[in-house]
């Protein structure tokens, strides 16, 4: 028994050897998430296993496991989270000294699924079932095939960008209603959800959706990128130039890491009318909290094309703010300021993830991952309810761009 506790010792998941060294782990979303840590300490040669557990339920960073006494060496064996909640989970396990944090792994966690680590150092996240989540070999897995059509819209010049969502086609055109400046939250996973938005059904998966393969075949050489869209707005008055007030709820646990902390969302100005403003503006802004949730910091326009309104901006046309420097997320808006008059026409403002980009290298082409492709592994982690949209980036010319065939594969495992 004494060597096999000094042998776990030796190899272990990893060590702490100083009263400053802690084992902790940060959550994205209140799903509850059961823990549990066993160990070793070593001292003056004696080895003394030990364990600690507990769970968490709510968006902070715990510590998993304290540090140890002095002249003591606390060597970890195994771990484990497990999200016993209904929603997904974001992990990030890090290893704390003095409170500089480093981080050792990720993992996202639908409902049941477990990240784990052995006394080999190896980290695997198993599913409900118990069964190690693979991501080598998909066969064998459900899979769904979301089909995508819309008609093309010309953009304003080359450069600016456009969205799909209020176009007709395959799904319809999007139907917002009348949120008001506060908004509403969105939800494909019924086709009741799909048709508010204008996106494919995304149904609750067993386990997780993984997106396998993205592409398009359009009318014209571009770059066409698959969005889900979280939240969207109404009732904002274009020729107000200071700030309008804006309440937004808790964002879906779509986040990029399944939660609802904002990691990995952006915020566009979607024009649903064409406005009539002289010249191009770039003094809006928007004041939002970040994913660590400090208030009062800028999403701002750029004096660039593409990412600035254009002057007599069309139906469609769609501009991205830019998050203030360090920034990686959204978790809510406070207010917009249009800074200057858009004269008429209507705006929204859309809170998103960007999930993939495809280019179209020939026109009335598919892109590349429609032409070749290695196995499909999974990808990119959808969560259920996305809201998956298109957004031509950064137009190469002022042509419509038709989209004859939008493709998402996705996989349930």
């Amino acid at each position: 028994m004494l060597s096999l506790l000094i042998a776990a010792t030796l190899n272990n998941v990893i060590t702490l050897d100083a009263t400053t060294e802690s084992l902790e782990v940060a959550t994205s979303s209140t799903a509850s998430t059961d823990y549990a840590v066993s160990y070793v300490d070593l001292s003056a040669g004696t080895p003394t296993p030990g364990s600690a557990h507990g769970n968490i339920a709510s968006i902070t960073t715990t510590t998993a496991l304290a540090a140890p006494a002095s002249s003591t060496q606390r060597a970890v064996t195994a771990v484990s989270f497990c999200n016993v909640g209904t929603a997904s989970q974001g992990l990030t396990v890090k290893h704390d000294t003095s409170g500089t944090e480093r981080t050792i792994a990720r993992a996202s966690l639908g409902p049941g699924e477990c990240l784990r680590a052995s006394n080999d150092g190896s980290w695997l996240v198993t599913t409900v079932t118990g069964s190690v989540r693979k991501t080598d070999n998909p066969r064998g897995f459900d899979g769904k095939t979301l089909y995508m059509a819309k008609v093309g819209t010309a953009s304003d010049a080359a450069g600016y960008w456009t969205a799909y969502l209020g176009l007709a086609g395959t799904p319809g055109a999007w139907v917002p209603g009348t949120p008001g400046l506060n908004g509403a939250n969105t939800d494909c996973s019924t086709a009741a959800g799909a048709s508010v938005m204008g996106a494919p059904v995304l149904p609750t998966p067993t386990s997780g959706w993984w997106l396998t393969r993205y592409g398009v075949t359009a009318a014209v050489v571009d770059t066409y990128r698959l969005i889900d869209t979280l939240w969207y707005n109404t009732g904002l008055v274009v020729t107000t130039t200071t700030a309008q007030a804006i309440t937004t709820p808790t964002w879906p646990a779509r986040d990029e890491n399944g939660g609802t902390t904002g990691e990995g969302l952006s915020v566009a100005l979607y024009f649903t009318t064409a406005s009539t403003n002289a010249a191009v503006i770039s003094n809006s802004t928007i004041s939002y909290t970040n994913t660590q949730g400090t208030a009062g910091r800028t999403a701002t326009l750029q004096a660039v094309v593409g990412f600035q309104i254009p002057a007599t901006p069309v139906i469609h046309t769609w501009v991205e703010f830019g998050l203030q420097a360090g920034d990686t997320g959204i978790q809510s808006i406070q207010s917009v300021t249009l800074g200057t008059s858009l004269v008429t026409g209507a705006v929204s403002l859309i809170v998103h993830r960007h999930v993939q980009t495809e280019g179209v290298s020939l026109s009335n082409g598919p892109s590349g991952s429609l032409v070749s492709r290695p196995v499909p592994n999974p990808g990119v982690r959808l969560y259920s309810g996305a809201c998956l949209g298109l957004v031509r980036v950064g137009s190469t010319s002022t042509t419509a761009a038709g989209i004859y065939g939008g493709v998402a594969e996705v996989m349930d495992q």
